[in-house]
């Protein structure tokens, strides 16, 4: 395959991503056993979809009730007899999917009667755990700011994750520290945080968070032994970043620089530093220009398909066409080969609502095989 040039599941993927998927009553059947379970929990903007397995080992997030659903062109199908029993149609043809299940842990409560989900989300195969409630930043295409900013203890934090590293239901393997970003005067508090997880954490960690934090606590969390980063610039274009998302920029990309450059000098790069940039809401130009950027700095981009989230002031901005996300994905290719490093996130699972694809060069990996790690 040159590198011009999609295969069908790629071409399905990108569809999924910018156009959505209808669900055939047969299916929706078959995922809510006849309405008694929900087929997704819309939890946060980019997951609320159905997370479908397709061929080449191509994770999609495919929303099925959003606003992004525009016309989609592919129909999830179920038969009983068939194997696998899910099947997309499009473009004429079926493709063969399996759906991943909803963790496991969706009604449970931890020893003090708080709701599981309530600190942590699981993905494909990572927890996603988060110390703050809300966030401090305001950006206009993120939902987080309409939460109730709140911190949450370690303690319930450390619980949450023993009991989603348990499930059997969506088992997973690696851990990534998100959610909102904390006021300065939290600072401290997240660190410390942080600190509690990754000591009692017993698979891989990342940590998702804002350049603002600065360099001394990516230091301190790779000393307590952090996985790897996602410092996430969102956006390249400077007139753009400032008016949607003017807290997140801060001071500007040399502040931003300085922890991805940290962040790479600590861990080797080799895809443990990624930053994602929103796909759609800045020109295609600006976009490729922040992938360089990123690149140049031994960091792997992440393409981010914006999705319009309900409530926030972008609801009604329309997603990205398939054209662009095809453009922006091939030209994109060209760039990290140049640069060495590849687009992210490596890990396969977690490509499920990026426009990434594995390849055959061993630098994509499940996180179960992460033999780095004891």
């Amino acid at each position: 395959m040159g590198s011009n040039e999609l295969t069908d599941p790629q071409s399905l993927k990108i569809s999924l991503l910018c156009r959505g998927i209808s669900v055939s009553p047969a299916a929706e059947a078959a995922l809510t056993g006849d309405g008694t379970t929900p087929m997704s929990v819309h939890e946060y903007p980019t997951t609320g979809g159905l997370t479908l397995v397709l061929e080449d080992d191509t994770y999609v997030n495919a929303p099925f009730d959003e606003p992004i659903k525009q016309a989609p062109e592919a129909t999830l199908l179920f038969a009983q007899q068939e194997q696998p029993p899910f099947r997309v149609l499009f473009s004429r043809q079926e493709f063969p999917a399996r759906v991943l299940p909803l963790p496991g842990f969706l009604s449970a409560r931890d020893s003090r009667g708080r709701p599981v989900t309530e600190a942590v989300f699981s993905h494909a195969d990572r927890a996603r755990l988060s110390p703050i409630g809300g966030c401090h930043n305001n950006c206009d295409f993120c939902d987080s700011p309409l939460r109730n900013y709140e911190l949450r203890p370690a303690e319930q934090l450390v619980e949450a994750l023993s009991i989603a590293a348990m499930d059997t239901a969506l088992p997973v393997h690696h851990v990534v520290i998100s959610g909102g970003t904390a006021r300065q005067s939290d600072y401290g508090y997240f660190g410390e945080v942080c600190q509690s997880i990754l000591r009692n954490a017993r698979m891989p960690v990342d940590v998702m968070m804002s350049a603002q934090l600065g360099t001394d606590l990516i230091d301190q969390l790779c000393s307590w032994g952090a996985y790897g980063f996602s410092i996430n610039m969102e956006l390249y274009d400077e007139e753009v970043a400032r008016r949607i998302a003017p807290q997140k920029r801060g001071s500007g990309l040399q502040e931003f620089r300085a922890s991805v450059e940290r962040a790479v000098q600590n861990t080797g790069g080799s895809g443990r530093v990624r930053s994602l940039l929103l796909v759609g809401l800045e020109p295609e130009e600006q976009t490729l220009k922040g992938v360089e950027f990123l690149a140049e700095l031994g960091c792997d981009p992440v393409l981010s398909p914006f999705r319009p989230a309900p409530g926030t002031p972008l609801a009604s901005q329309p997603g990205p066409s398939y054209e662009l996300l095809e453009s922006v994905y091939l030209r994109s290719l060209d760039i990290v080969d140049r640069y060495g490093v590849k687009l992210g996130p490596r890990c396969i699972p977690c490509m499920h609502n990026t426009l990434n694809f594995p390849d055959r060069s061993g630098a994509y990996y499940y996180s179960r095989d992460l033999r780095c790690w004891s």
